[in-house]
C-alpha cells in the first residue's frame, strides 16, 4: 500500500459520560453545544472567541495577583497593639510556628499554582498561534491540566471569612485593599476554568498549521 492509503481523516472521538455512546467529530461548533443524542447530556461547550477571551482573563490574573499577595487582606488591632495581615505574612506565620507542610501546602495552593495556571494560559492563548511553540503549548496544556485542581483560592478566601467573623469580637478588625484583590483574582480564576477549551486551542493550531487565520 502506499502512503495515501495509510492516510485517514483525522475525527474527535467521545464517550458520553451519561450512556457510554461513542461519538465521532465530537466536537461542538463555536458558540454552541454538542449533545449527546441518545441521551441529551451536554458533552461538550465551545464558547465563541474561547482563545481571546481566556487571554484576556489570564493577563487580568496576573495584574491583580501583585496587590493580592503584597498588600494586607486584614488589619487586626487590639487596645495599642494591631498587625497587618498579607498573603505572604501568613504562611511565614504558619512556617515560624513550625507548621512547615502545612505552610508548604498553603503557599502552593494559594500562591504557586494560581500563579502557575495564570503565566500557563496567557502562554497557551498566545502561544497557539506560533508554529515553532506547539510543542511547548502541548506540554503547557497538560501542566495546566495537572495544576487546576491545585488552586485553591476559594478555601483560601473561606478561611480569611472565618478568621474575620471569630476574630471580630476580640477587637477591631478592618478589612484591608489585598482582601478585594485578591476576591477580584479568585473570581477571574474561575472564569478563566470556565472560558478555557482546550479544543479551541487544538482547532486553532491546525488552522493556523493549514495557513487560516487563527
Amino acid at each position: 500500500m502506499d502512503q495515501g492509503q495509510h492516510r485517514r481523516r483525522k475525527t474527535w472521538q467521545r464517550a458520553c459520560h451519561e450512556c457510554d455512546l461513542l461519538l465521532l467529530d465530537a466536537v461542538a461548533p463555536p458558540g454552541q453545544k454538542l449533545v449527546c443524542p441518545r441521551c441529551n447530556a451536554t458533552l461538550h461547550r465551545n464558547p465563541k472567541n474561547s482563545v481571546h477571551y481566556t487571554a484576556a482573563l489570564s493577563l487580568t490574573g496576573l495584574l491583580l495577583f501583585v496587590p493580592a499577595a503584597t498588600l494586607p487582606l486584614l488589619h487586626f488591632s487590639i487596645f495599642a497593639f494591631g498587625g497587618e495581615n498579607t498573603l505572604f505574612n501568613g504562611v511565614m506565620s504558619l512556617f515560624d510556628a513550625g507548621y512547615y507542610w502545612l505552610s508548604s501546602l498553603v503557599l502552593f495552593c494559594s500562591v504557586i499554582a494560581p500563579l502557575a495556571k495564570f503565566l500557563l494560559l496567557t502562554f497557551i492563548c498566545w502561544g497557539s498561534a506560533w508554529a515553532l511553540l506547539d510543542r511547548p503549548v502541548g506540554l503547557a496544556v497538560r501542566w495546566y491540566q495537572h495544576l487546576k485542581e491545585w488552586g485553591m483560592l476559594d478555601v483560601y478566601m473561606l478561611g480569611v471569612l472565618v478568621a474575620l467573623v471569630k476574630m471580630s469580637d476580640l477587637g477591631k478588625m478592618e478589612v484591608g485593599p489585598g482582601l478585594y484583590c485578591f476576591a477580584a483574582m479568585m473570581l477571574v480564576a474561575n472564569l478563566t476554568t470556565l472560558s478555557f477549551d482546550q479544543e479551541s486551542i487544538w482547532s486553532r493550531m491546525a488552522r493556523r498549521a493549514s495557513g487560516k487565520v487563527a
